[in-house]
């Protein structure tokens, strides 16, 4: 009986929390990847794995912007992948060069979010028992209560929020020959 070669080339490798998987449709997950707003924090992905031995399935979802390298160099936002002329034909012939995907969740970036998820949680109960109103980010605070103080707490959850959309769970790195 001669071994079998499954081309494990061309399935895209992802490392999740330091453990290994594969994908069947490389193509279509990169297709879709390239041609997404993925620097979007309001990015959602499910990818569907199975465990090659054990034929078990689970799905992997995140939620945030993602990076993408290919040939160790940043995809940018505006690419030629995900622009409306001629992407198509961009994609075609980039998935026949793809020699290697390499998607990796960072368990450190997992946990600064949650760290920062926490911080604005706490945060919004500092507002929630000041019993004010806040509307279009204009706050309307009663003459007595310290509205300074008021504003600095709001200020500070939005700065909060802000490094939130900044980090970046999965990178994708994409390698060619």
């Amino acid at each position: 009986m001669k071994n079998v070669d499954v081309a494990t080339n061309r399935l895209p490798t992802i490392l999740l929390f330091g453990d290994e998987y594969t994908i069947r449709d490389r193509d279509e997950l990169i297709e879709i990847l390239i041609k997404s707003r993925f620097y979007s924090p309001d990015l959602e992905i499910v990818i569907n794995l199975q465990e090659f031995i054990s034929k078990r399935q689970f799905n992997f979802k995140h939620n945030g912007s993602i990076k993408i390298n290919v040939d160790s160099r940043k995809l940018k936002n505006q690419n030629r992948y995900n622009s409306q002329i001629q992407s198509g034909i961009y994609i075609s012939s980039f998935l026949r060069k793809v020699k290697s995907v390499r998607i990796d969740s960072s368990l450190a970036g997992t946990l600064e979010r949650r760290a920062l998820q926490n911080q604005i949680n706490l945060i919004q109960k500092q507002i929630d028992s000041l019993d004010i109103e806040i509307r279009n980010n204009n706050i309307n605070v009663d003459i007595n209560k310290d509205s300074k103080k008021i504003k600095k707490t709001a200020q500070k959850k939005n700065q909060i929020i802000k490094k939130l959309k900044k980090i970046s769970v999965l990178e994708m790195n994409i390698f060619t020959e």
